[in-house]
């Protein structure tokens, strides 16, 4: 695939520049690049020119620690798009900020300006805030689902390592009724959360552990990528799966299916139940733990105090306990070489789903994973059902791409199937693709641009384009006052389910039709501005359309 460092395109030198520690990166469907950045900067670039344009800049509300040359894992984190953009020119944004001296996170949505925002005042909606967060494993993976929730990763925050060795892990823990009462999240720590886009619990959530709150599933060390199945035409659909990427210790990261209200094992699992390598070192559990030194490595790779409490993996049967679909990667013999370049791991950092049927031959149903420490792109075609992965014609399940001395944050795949774009790290190590120098990075703080050149399937224009839309379907009257009526073309499978949303992603009214023509009455609703969804008999979305109802 032919290459190019976007970020360095623009004609003007004056133009160019460097990610100042990227996290986050969406296609939109704008045909933009949107970039989130630790130090509370959110920037659109041009995925052509490589043009930028800063949205929001809000630094100083944002706790962003550096110390030397490296960063924490905290600051800005996940982004992402309203899910009616741009009918809905919002996004929302994660990031961490200081609360009388503790690191929380909050989730906020801005309305896209015509200049950059740089005060929160007045500029942000607070949906969700005081999620826990600290300087490691934070996670703050941010997305919507097809169900319009927006679902948000939490790790462990570092508990039971390093100079955090002390503090108790939280993986398996909940919240009580009262602390959901009084909104304290603490209980959040190595969590996937399924949020309202007001905040509230979804009445469908999991029960967990005898509690209903905004938990969707438990049990995680650093759940940093997140992911929905597509279908064919690279679209969401009611009823995809759910993918995560998730940071083992030294050995075993894992690549998970998320579902809802099950449990993935950490502390007491790491990869597959077979105590290989990994057991729970409690240190928290060890008398007068702060009086030892911090271990140099991972626990497992250190010797724990006296009177810590230790346990193998078979020592504990979870109930609900769902295991990875594939580790990276767990040991074949009894020892590791207890060395963070050189532990059997590849530090996943994000993942994307390739849906498109029709373009890269075989690629089709397939994950691809980004990796910090080994500086590649990992592809994993996904079986027919998306509960395993297959083997590719090399005779692995897994194939290598874009192998080169970086640390690649974040990839998100172009509208026609055959652009594939990453943002790379401003700082840190990798293993090297070969015996490398592990401190050299090729690209710092640079969105790179792969284009595949080999032969492509023929393509067909996405029905769900707002072009296109029009081609299949016609809403009228806008503005509305009493009904609005919905005309579509025969060929589209019926029947048709419609969802009415108010602007804070609510549904206002809903139901189905197994008529070409068909009205839904409005008039009990008050003014102000709607998004009409259909989707077909095949539960495929193919228009969404924004509407007024004036009275």
């Amino acid at each position: 695939m032919a290459k190019e460092v976007l970020n360095q395109k623009p004609v003007n030198p004056a133009d160019r520049y460097k990610l100042r520690h990227p996290f986050g990166l969406v296609y939109g469907p704008d045909d933009s690049l949107w970039i989130s950045e630790r130090r509370g900067r959110v920037i659109k670039v041009d995925p052509v020119s490589g043009m930028k344009r800063d949205i929001l800049n809000i630094g100083p509300s944002v706790k962003f620690t550096n110390s030397g040359t490296s960063i924490k894992q905290d600051g800005m984190m996940g982004l992402v798009l309203h899910p009616d953009y741009p009918f809905v020119d919002s996004f929302f944004i994660a990031y961490a900020y200081d609360n009388a001296g503790v690191t929380k996170v909050r989730i906020t949505e801005y309305a896209v300006k015509n200049y950059t925002i740089t005060t929160r005042a007045g500029n942000e909606r607070i949906i969700i805030e005081n999620l826990p967060a600290g300087v490691d494993h934070s996670a703050g993976r941010l997305i919507t689902g097809p169900d319009r929730k927006l679902y948000y990763s939490i790790g462990d925050l570092g508990a039971n390592q390093f100079a955090l060795r002390c503090n108790p892990n939280r993986a398996q823990d909940v919240p009580t009724a009262a602390e959901l009462t009084a909104k304290n999240y603490i209980a959040y720590q190595g969590k996937v959360l399924r949020i309202n886009l007001d905040g509230s619990i979804p009445a469908d959530n999991p029960i967990v552990k005898g509690i209903k709150s905004h938990i969707y599933t438990f049990g995680h060390r650093n759940p940093n990528s997140l992911v929905f199945a597509k279908n064919g035409q690279q679209q969401d659909f009611l009823g995809a799966k759910l993918y995560s990427a998730e940071n083992g210790p030294a050995e075993d990261d894992e690549i998970n299916q998320l579902i809802a209200g099950k449990n993935y094992g950490w502390p007491y699992y790491s990869g597959y139940r077979d105590d290989k390598i990994y057991q729970y070192k409690n240190w928290s559990s060890a008398p007068n733990c702060s009086s030892y030194p911090a271990p140099g490595s991972e626990p497992e790779c250190s010797t724990a105090p006296p009177g810590t409490i230790i346990m193998n993996e078979t020592d504990t049967l979870l109930p609900n306990a769902v295991f990875p679909m594939r580790t990276f990667f767990t040991p074949t013999t009894g020892s590791i070489a207890c060395s963070w370049l050189s532990n059997p791991t590849v530090a996943p950092a994000s993942i994307a789903y390739y849906g498109f049927d029709n373009r890269i031959p075989g690629w089709q149903n397939s994950i691809l994973m980004s990796t910090l420490k080994e500086g590649t792109v990992f592809r994993l075609k996904l079986s027919a059902d998306g509960n395993s992965f297959v083997s590719l014609p090399n005779g692995s399940d897994t194939a290598r791409y874009f192998r080169e001395e970086n640390r690649l944050r974040d990839i998100a795949i172009g509208k026609d199937g055959i652009s594939f774009y990453i943002i790379t790290d401003s700082v840190g190590q990798t293993s090297g693709p070969t015996t490398g120098n592990p401190n050299q990075l090729n690209d710092r703080g640079a969105i790179l641009k792969y284009v595949y050149n080999g032969a492509v399937l023929s393509i067909d224009e996405p029905v769900d384009n707002p072009q296109a839309d029009r081609l299949y379907v016609k809403i009228y009257p806008i503005p509305a006052s009493q009904f609005i009526t919905v005309e579509s073309k025969r060929n589209i499978a019926k029947p048709i389910q419609y969802h009415l949303y108010n602007t804070i992603g609510s549904v206002v009214k809903k139901g189905t039709s197994a008529r070409d023509v068909f009205t839904i009455a409005t008039g009990g609703l008050p003014s102000g501005l709607y998004i009409l969804e259909l989707r077909d008999g095949h539960d495929i979305k193919f228009a969404t359309q924004k509407l007024i109802i004036q009275k």
